[in-house]
């Protein structure tokens, strides 16, 4: 997985480059936007932007609590 800013824009550069598109952009109900490329070497990307910070609660999750580390 792969962390960007713009996936349209990651996508667009790719495949004009040699990348196969394998899922296209898709925005998912927890605020990300996803795409999957292979790219020319045989690897597989999967391409992520956050688009907007959503609560837990609105797409049918929950929040937790963060377990402390012990020191």
């Amino acid at each position: 997985m792969l962390k960007v800013s713009d996936v349209a824009a990651v996508v667009e550069m790719a495949t004009a480059r040699g990348a196969v598109l394998v899922d296209p952009p898709r925005d998912w109900e927890y605020g990300e936007r996803q795409a999957t490329i292979d790219d020319p070497y045989g690897h597989q990307w999967v391409l992520n932007q956050t688009i907007v910070d959503v609560a837990p609660e609105e797409w049918g999750g929950h929040t937790v609590t963060p377990r402390h580390r012990a020191l």
